[in-house]
């Protein structure tokens, strides 16, 4: 990366960092945001750092492998929530029971 960062741009580097890991940054904070109700800036800022930490430890080549450390900046996330005055399991239940009811309202109206 400190070769890299000689030569291209910080935006350059996203874009890369971004395909080599298939938007998972994108895709994850996505998720925190359906997940977690109201969140604030602090919080989204949070998340947003520490997937980017997790797509800069990335030296791996498949998607297991980008996914097992991606979920350890992900836990890191869980946790900042749980001590910021959140219950991440019962927020992500909330949001389980939500998509099931709303998968099984759109299977009757089929």
């Amino acid at each position: 990366m400190k070769g890299l960062r000689r030569v291209l741009t910080e935006e350059q580097i996203e874009q890369i960092l971004d395909k080599y890991t298939v938007g998972k940054v994108a895709f994850t904070l996505k998720g925190y945001q359906a997940i977690v109700p109201n969140m604030t800036e602090e919080e989204t800022a949070f998340v947003l750092e520490q997937l980017k930490l997790a797509r800069e430890a990335i030296d791996y080549k498949n998607m297991k492998q980008i996914s097992a450390v991606f979920e350890i900046y992900k836990t890191k996330c869980e946790q900042y929530f749980n001590e910021h005055g959140r219950n991440w399991r019962q927020m992500f239940k909330d949001y389980v029971n939500k998509r099931n009811a709303e998968k099984k309202a759109q299977g009757k109206k089929k």
